[in-house]
């Protein structure tokens, strides 16, 4: 429900509130309108209604004007003294439904289309949001439910169709530095097969494939251009576009404010994003690990029959693949030495990491038997040809130019930040275990995966031999405060144990 309309005028504020939009409004024209601190308005916006929330203030707009923030203003082009019209939001349905939820009842398609589309239009503020999470993402939601909600994620967005094959891979995540998708994906794309990856950002990991990816070229673009980039490179690897899936980002930012995920949560984005752009099939890999986001091969078959009966009802021919992983994948973790060593793989490098190698190859190997471009058992040798003859790495450089970045690309042009630190091992023996959730966190306090050269490089893995006094890490970092954060961490919580 809403109230008539009113005008002011923009006044463009440079402050980013980044997860709330916020607008502020002058304390005499609140009390003139009838609105108060916290009340929701509806900004009418080249064609759509965008829910926003007053802030009040005695100066730092005059009345007439309304302050928009940068957020508001990049996204919709804002211009200064714009008049912008408004109108007060009141209870909005979906409010009805996030209620019904919290008592522990079942919604129909209609109330759930109605959240999400009020999340897509921030009619609902975070607290509302908040709320939807915590009643539907934890044991709560049935089957059914779960369908409509990936339905309407993917619905309340744009949607793409590309002609051909189109396949992808997606993997759950959880386990530090298992980087696949910049190898994968320039080894399937070169094979015929369009792979649209639309990648996730960290929540509570060290970095997710998009903030990986970003190291070396955008990942973020509208519709249109991501459209261009696909149909040109047969691939692309973003975090897709604002109005593809629009509601994931949103739910993203109130939930990681948490650090807080779920498998249901998971299950309707990623399955969301593959319905909007047109995938046919699709590669999901789960790591297991004891301290990974999935800890036992028990949790891992549950999530694979979740997985298959969501995608079944979309049509979507998908295969799960579990991996019981003894630690890490890869060496590098964070952004920047997370693309190192996609790239020393891609250029097949003597120091590459080869557990990295083969995930990539049997996973690559899985879509290229699934689709029908190899014989069941010869995916993965198709795959190490396209990686040995550099058409792969021909590919990569093609997608990475299309996505704005430099089709040059070398191991040495990522840079890493400029204070490191050696940890050295206090004894002789042989590296058991590396404690993947600490690993993780540790890497976060060192700057990742928001400053791009942050993190962690694994000098030794499970299994490997140490000697009293040999580096078992190096930690980079963007400041000695952030380095010194993070040794004060690592007493407390250690990676390695060896013995």
């Amino acid at each position: 429900m809403e109230s008539a309309k009113f005008y002011l005028k923009a006044k463009l504020i440079d402050i980013e509130a980044r997860v709330s939009w916020i607008v502020v409004i002058n304390k005499d024209d609140c009390q003139r309108i009838g609105i108060r601190p916290g009340t929701g308005l509806l900004i009418h916006l080249k064609g759509q209604r965008v829910g926003v929330y007053v802030d009040e203030t005695d100066s730092l707009v005059s009345p007439g004007e309304i302050g928009i923030f940068k957020d508001l203003v990049k996204r919709f082009g804002i211009v200064e003294k714009e008049p912008l019209e408004f109108s007060i939001i009141y209870k909005p349905v979906s409010l009805n439904a996030i209620q019904k939820k919290l008592f522990g009842k079942h919604l129909s398609y209609k109330e759930i289309y109605s959240i999400v589309a009020d999340i897509v239009s921030r009619k609902l503020n975070d607290v509302a949001v908040a709320f939807f999470i915590a009643s539907s993402f934890f044991e709560n939601i049935s089957e059914k439910e779960l369908f409509y909600l990936t339905k309407a994620m993917a619905e309340t967005g744009k949607q793409l169709s590309f002609s051909g094959i189109v396949a992808d891979k997606h993997s759950v995540g959880g386990l530090c530095g298992n980087e696949t998708t910049p190898i994968l994906v320039p080894i399937v794309a070169s094979c015929g097969i369009t792979i649209p990856k639309t990648c996730s950002r960290a929540i509570t990991s060290a970095s997710g494939t998009a903030d990986t990816f970003e190291t070396a070229a955008p990942v973020v673009f509208q519709t249109e251009e991501l459209k261009k980039i696909v149909e040109k490179t047969n691939a692309c690897i973003t975090w897709g576009a604002r109005d593809i899936v629009p509601s994931d980002a949103r739910i993203i930012e109130v939930a990681s404010q948490l650090s807080i995920e779920s498998f249901s949560k998971a299950l309707s984005s990623i399955v969301a994003k593959k319905v909007a752009m047109g995938v046919r099939y699709l590669v999901i890999d789960i790591p297991v690990q004891k301290t990974a986001k999935i800890k036992s091969i028990r949790e891992a078959k549950r999530l694979k029959k979740m997985f298959l009966r969501l995608t079944g009802k979309f049509g979507i021919k998908t295969l799960v693949s579990i991996n019981k992983a003894k630690g890490p994948i890869g060496r590098g973790i964070g952004a920047g030495l997370q693309l190192r060593d996609d790239l020393k793989v891609l250029f097949q490098e003597k120091d590459r990491p080869l557990d990295l190698e083969r995930r990539a190859v049997e996973l690559a190997g899985y879509i290229l038997e699934l689709t029908g471009r190899a014989k069941r058992g010869k995916g993965k040798v198709l795959a190490e040809r396209k990686l040995l003859s550099g058409e792969a790495l021909c590919k990569f450089r093609e997608i990475v130019k299309a996505q704005g970045g430099s089709a040059d690309i070398k191991i040495a042009s990522i840079s890493l930040s400029p204070v490191s630190f050696e940890v050295k091992s206090k004894k002789k023996g042989k590296v058991r275990e590396i404690n993947n959730r600490h690993l993780a966190e540790i890497c976060r306090i060192l700057g990742a995966p928001f400053i791009k050269g942050a993190g962690i490089y694994l000098n030794k893995k499970v299994g490997e031999s140490v000697r009293d006094g040999e580096t078992l890490s190096t930690f980079y970092a963007p400041t000695r405060f952030r380095l010194d954060l993070a040794l004060k961490a690592l007493a407390k919580s250690p990676i390695f144990k060896v013995s």
